[in-house]
C-alpha cells in the first residue's frame, strides 16, 4: 500500500489505523506455534486490502515479566510510537510503500529494551512467517536470560 508520508504520521497521531490484540501463551512461543502468527497475517492483510494502517499486539500472557510483539504497516524501521520521526528519513510529501515491522518490548530484552525488524515488504509469505516467529522465540529467550541473570545479581548484592 502506497501513502503519503504526512497521512502516515497524521493516521498514527490520530490513532487511525486498525488495532488487533491476541494473547498466546508461552508454549505457543517456545514450541513455535504459528497460530498467532497466521491470525496476524490475516488482519494485516485484510486491513491492507482496505487500504488502513495495521497494528497487532502479540501479547504473551504466561510470561515471567512483560513482553510484547508488535507487527505494524510502517514506513521505515520505527514504531507507530515514533511515527513524528519519519520526517527525518522523507520528504512530507512523499509517497511511500508501506513494509510490516516486528517490534518487541520488553524491559529485559537489551538496554533499549527495543527491538525492530523488517519483516515483509508487503504480505507476509510462509518462510517470513517461520522467520518472524524464529526471532519472537529468540527474542523471548534472550529476554529470560537477563530476567533470570538480574534475580541471580539481586541475590548476589545481598
Amino acid at each position: 500500500m502506497k501513502i503519503k508520508v504526512t497521512d502516515f504520521i497524521e493516521n498514527i497521531q490520530d490513532e487511525k489505523f486498525k488495532q488487533t490484540k491476541l494473547n498466546i501463551s508461552k508454549d505457543d512461543l517456545l514450541q513455535e506455534d504459528l497460530w498467532s502468527l497466521n491470525k496476524a497475517k490475516e488482519q494485516l492483510e485484510k486491513d491492507l486490502t482496505d487500504n488502513e494502517l495495521s497494528q497487532v499486539i502479540i501479547h504473551v500472557a504466561d510470561a515471567e515479566f512483560p513482553i510484547d510483539f508488535y507487527l505494524e504497516t510502517g514506513i521505515i524501521n520505527l514504531p507507530f510510537a515514533d511515527a513524528k520521526k519519519v520526517t527525518h528519513f522523507f520528504d512530507d510529501d512523499a509517497e511511500v510503500e508501506t513494509k510490516i515491522y516486528l517490534s518487541t518490548s520488553c524491559d529485559y530484552l537489551n538496554a533499549s529494551k527495543f527491538h525492530i525488524d523488517l519483516i515483509s515488504e508487503n504480505s507476509l509469505k510462509n518462510d517470513e512467517i517461520k522467520h518472524t516467529m524464529d526471532i519472537m522465540k529468540g527474542n523471548y529467550e534472550t529476554s529470560l536470560e537477563n530476567f533470570s541473570k538480574k534475580d541471580e545479581d539481586e541475590k548476589e548484592e545481598k
